[in-house]
Formats: structure tokens, sequence, C-alpha cells
């Protein structure tokens, strides 16, 4: 408030203040270097992109910058320019554009406080596609401060009032001169913007660019795909799943959510309890994971359904619509088993949602856990809570049969920091340098809360349930050049993941102690235990790997002849069609397609370039080409 009756011209005041540079008054500097430092908050929110790990002072630093500025000059000249239309215009457009800038102002500041306070990477792509999640979040954690930010609000409202001044004066006096190099300077920021939004897909600038710049064609192309089969999915349902025998699969069905595991650091030094279990299963070790996200990931593992290139199932159809799509609990509910989820993780509405719709008819949370059980940012512990977990099984699930999904998101998650003291000095890297290393530390300490749940599994109910530990998605490890956030790309490293299937120790059909190596998909879980059961739904567009789980197959094992998808919604977003070992990724934002041979060139660095009209009929078929091979 002080700066804005300060500024105003009184007497030889303002001649005293004036300066002979710029004619602004050390009032109206003074405001300025302090609006400049709390823009500067914008720009360490975009800048800070690539701040952990990696170095700070690059090419990429220096383009995002670049792209910051343009935004940065908008609000001065909107609110200059419109000090020249007619009064009445003026009397409220100047308003709305204070207002507006002070908001995304302090959104910015917001963002900012909740990625250095969480050590994350934000990305504006992840922020638009899930904003249901990110608002409630947000006022989680600011609700608190709600007066102050309003305050704070009010103030640089009437700050920009100050700092704007230059503005109105310089558009009120434009000469030709002014005017050419406004011009030039608007034209030189989006001249630089349309050559480095390529390197910023991540920022504010390159999320709006995307939004009006990327393929529509091919996005809309894939929309229009993936709306035709959802559709196709609802109006099947279940189909003839009450047909089916599970009894092969014992009296429970218990799958557990491997967090972020990276399909590339399962080896003896980082998982070796995984490893120690696989000698009761079968281990996928190079099986694909068809998204970047835990929600994303659950809905190809339960659902069977190809990965969204837009919002997720729950916000796109609505709870009633994803009901009607025959998931994995509709499906053994129709066969007689109750379907049940432990829900470990940090509360999350959508998650929950998503749950409920495809068939959950009970989520059990912190309702079995004790008040003293160890919580820590993405959830319970996993140890505790996979105690919590086997202990209501115990006692109330020693009769009937059962489809459990354990969700567990505690550990292996950002900012991939170990917290459990316990394991400081038994982890892989005691004094991790590189982002790598924390990965694989907080991957070692996951997987030893998977020995413990494997051990309880083993002395528990062994004799009569089968196990699944499947990751939901990967988490690149920098293989590849500040290749470190699953926001970003769309590398081998970021779709990689492993899945473990423990038979019942009464069955001896199962070829158990074994390594799957060919390449499947989250997407063929669901079709390999229909065919497990007996049951056949040839409009599933994964395909059946239950060959593979047996030792004397009705059909002959084969190679994956479907093609898998994964993709990268996020950073402009990415589409990778695999059909091993030629791997084609649609860049979206890009518009061309990238054709990589990956038995030659596994780290995928000699791509060839393509138009993305030559490869776009591989999608068309991915869709068209359903299951009609299980039996």
């Amino acid at each position: 408030m002080s700066c804005l009756m300060e500024s105003k011209p009184v007497g030889n005041r303002f001649k005293m203040e004036r300066v002979k540079a710029g004619g602004l008054t050390k009032t109206q500097r003074i405001c300025i270097v302090l609006y400049l430092a709390i823009v500067g908050s914008y720009c360490g929110l975009e800048l800070s992109t690539f701040a952990a790990d990696l170095p700070f002072f690059q090419t990429s630093t220096l383009l995002l910058f670049i792209n910051v500025v343009f935004i940065l000059l908008i609000p001065p000249i909107l609110y200059g320019l419109c000090a020249r239309i007619p009064q009445r215009g003026k009397k409220y457009l100047m308003p709305v554009v204070l207002v507006f800038n002070s908001f995304c102002i302090h959104l910015a500041i917001l963002l900012a406080i909740y990625k250095a306070g969480r050590h994350m990477d934000f990305d504006f792509n992840y922020f638009w596609f899930n904003l249901s999640v990110a608002w409630s979040v947000l006022w989680k954690l600011f609700a608190p401060w709600l007066i102050a930010i309003f305050l704070s609000l009010t103030a640089v409202i009437f700050l920009q009032q100050v700092v704007f001044e230059p503005a109105v004066r310089l558009v009120r006096k434009l000469s030709w001169r002014n005017g050419l190099l406004l011009g030039v300077a608007i034209a030189a920021a989006v001249l630089c913007q349309s050559f480095t939004i390529a390197s910023v897909r991540g920022s504010a600038a390159g999320f709006l660019y995307a939004s009006f710049f990327s393929d529509h064609r091919l996005r809309n192309e894939y929309r229009g795909l993936y709306d035709s089969h959802i559709k196709e999915l609802k109006a099947n349902g279940v189909g003839a799943a009450e047909n089916g025998d599970a009894s092969r699969l014992g009296d429970m069905i218990i799958m557990v959510q491997q967090e972020s595991l990276n399909g590339l650091l399962v080896n003896p030094t980082i998982t070796p309890e995984l490893l120690r279990a696989a000698k009761d299963g079968i281990l996928f070790s190079e099986l694909y994971g068809n998204t970047i996200q835990s929600e994303r990931g659950y809905e190809s593992i339960l659902c069977g359904v190809p990965p969204s290139i837009a919002g997720t199932l729950v916000e796109k159809y609505g709870v009633e619509e994803v009901g009607k799509i025959g998931c994995l609990p509709r499906l053994f509910k129709a066969m007689g088993y109750q379907p049940v989820a432990f829900y470990g993780g940090n509360p999350n509405p959508r998650t929950t949602r998503l749950l409920e719709a495809i068939g959950f008819e009970r989520i059990l949370a912190s309702d079995i856990t004790q008040p003293d059980d160890v919580v820590y940012d993405w959830g319970y512990r996993e140890d505790i809570w996979f105690t919590r977990v086997n202990d209501y099984i115990v006692e109330h699930f020693d009769t009937g049969k059962y489809f459990i999904f354990i969700t567990a998101s505690a550990t292996n998650h950002t900012p991939f920091k170990v917290m459990d003291s316990r394991f400081h000095d038994r982890v892989p890297y005691p004094a991790p340098e590189k982002f790598e290393e924390r990965l694989s530390n907080t991957t070692y300490v996951q997987d030893a809360y998977f020995g413990h749940l494997y051990d309880l599994y083993r002395g528990n109910y062994s004799d009569r349930a089968t196990l699944i530990a499947v990751s939901d998605h990967s988490w690149p490890m920098g293989i590849h050049k500040h290749n470190i956030y699953n926001e970003r790309g769309a590398f081998e490293e970021n779709f990689r993941i492993a899945m473990l299937i423990i038979p019942p120790t009464t069955n001896n059909e199962f070829a158990v102690g074994t390594t799957v190596r060919q390449r499947f998909s989250q997407m063929d879980i669901l079709p390999s235990f229909l065919e497990l059961v007996g049951v056949r739904q040839d409009y599933r567009l994964g395909e059946s790997f239950a060959p593979w789980l047996l030792v004397n197959p009705g059909r002959a094992r084969a190679e994956p002849r479907r093609m898998k998808v994964c993709i990268q919604p996020y950073g402009g977003g990415f589409i990778a069609v695999h059909m091993y070992p030629q791997k084609y990724l649609f860049d979206v934002l890009g518009k061309n397609v990238k054709v990589y041979d990956l038995l030659n060139d596994p780290l995928e660095t000699s791509p060839i370039l393509h138009d993305t009209d030559e490869y776009l009929p591989l999608i068309r078929e991915f869709f068209q080409g359903y299951n009609t091979d299980l039996f």
C-alpha cells in the first residue's frame, strides 16, 4: 500500500525522486526490484527443473530462461495496452490483469514451495492432467495459511499498479521508435520460443505451446480409437466369466504392487528377496509397464485396458461408466471370489474411486493399522503395512475365496531417500552420490520389505493362494542424459518393469523357478489369467502369456505377436509402439517418429527419423487386431 501511495507525484517531491534515466522515482525502482524478486520465484520453478542431481548451468536452463522472459513480459504489456482503450473497458480490464497475474504468481510460488518440500520434479502437463489431486494436495498444504495468502495476493495487486506504471506511460506515449523496439522484443521472444520449445517440454511455456502446436491429429486419432475400445469393453462387461474355473490358482489370488520397480535394477545386489522368491514362481524380468503413473498402471494391470494419452479412466468416464468394464475384481467376483483392496498409500480420492469403480467391494486402509505405525509421505512403511494386511487375512479370510489387491508405495518413491535407519549401513550405496544410487538404495529397501511379505505368505497360506508381485510403473535411472524423472522421457528405462507370479505350493502345473525374458506387458496380465481359468474374451487387446506359466501348456509357447504400446502422457506426449526388436516412438509434440533397433541399439542412441503418417497405421492396427489366439 505504501508503494502505491508514494508513487503519486506530489509537488517538488516528485521532481526530487525523479531520476534522469527512465523517469522512475526511487519508490518505483524499489517496488520494481521487489516485484522482480517475487516473479523470480516463477523463474526458480522453471529453471530448477534439473536442479536435483544435475548441473544448473547448462544449455537447458538457458533455454528455459529465454522461455520464461516472454511470459514475464506479458502482464505489464497487457496492462499498458489496456490503458489505451476507452474508459469503460479500461475500468474493468486493468484490474482483471492485476488480479489474474497476482493469482498466477502466487500459484507458481506455492508450487515451488511444494516442489522444494517434496524434492520432486514439477511438470505443468502432469499438473493439468491431475488437477483434482493437485488442488486437493495444495489445499491440504496451504489451507492453514489462507488469510496470509489472501493478504499477499492483495498486496501484490497494489504493487503491480506501481510496477506497471512505466509500461502505461510507455504505451500512452508510444512513438514509432519505441513501438518498433517493443515489436522487436516481442518478435524475438516469440522466435526464441519457437526454437527452444522442444527442449522445455515440462515448463508452463512448453505446456501452452504443446496445447496449440502438438500433433493434434495423432493425439485425436489415438483418443478416438481408445474411446471406441473402451465403449466395446463396457458393452461386453464380464462376458461369460461365471463359467471360469480358477481352482488352479487357489482360494486366494493376492496381487501386490511394487512401487516404481525398474526392471533393469532386478539383480542379486538390488533385489535379492525378489530373486529368492522367484525360485518358487515364474519371473518376468523384461515386462513393459504401459505407462508411467500408479493409477494408470492399475488400469492396465487390473482392467487390461491400453494406456490413455489424456486423463485417467475415472476422470474421463466417471465411476458408473468405468464400472461397466470387466476388470479382474468383477471377473473373479463372477467366479465366486470376493474382491478386497488393501490401500497402503497416502489418501488419494481418485485412486479410491477407481478401485471402487472396477469392483472392489471393500477397501481397507488406516482402519486396519495401529496408532504408532510408521507413516511416510507416500503411505505406511511396507513391512508394517504387510504385517497388518497379513494379520487381517489370517483372522478374517481363513475360509472362502478372495481376490486381493495390495498397494504399497511408501519407500521407493520421490525423493528416493532411505528413511528406515535400520538400512542405512546395509544398502548397496551407503553414501549415494548419483540418482541411480539413490534409486538403487530405495529399491533395495522395498525389496527387503517384500521379502517380509513373502515369508508371511509362505508361513500362512502359500498352499491355497497365488501371489503376484508386479510393478505399477518404472522409474528411469539416468541411463540417458537428464532422464531421472518419470514425467519426461519415453526410453526403455522409462517403461521396463518386472513381475513375479508364485502359484500355490500344492499345484505342480506351474513352471516354477523359470524366468520369462519375452517382452509382454501389463495389459497381458488380464487375458493371461482368463486363459488360465478357461474364459475367452477375444475383444481384449492384450495377449496371453499363460503357456509360459505352465509345465505342460495346452498350446505352444510363442514370442509376443501383438504390439506393446506404452504411453508417456506428459512432457508433450509420446506413444511408444514395441514390436521387439523394433520400437516406434511417436513424438506428439515433435510431430515425428523415431525408429529404434533395440537388439543392435539397446541404449537407443541411433534412431532413424520418419514422418508420422508413415507409421500411423501401426496404432490403428494395434486397436483393430483383437486377441483371437488365446487357445
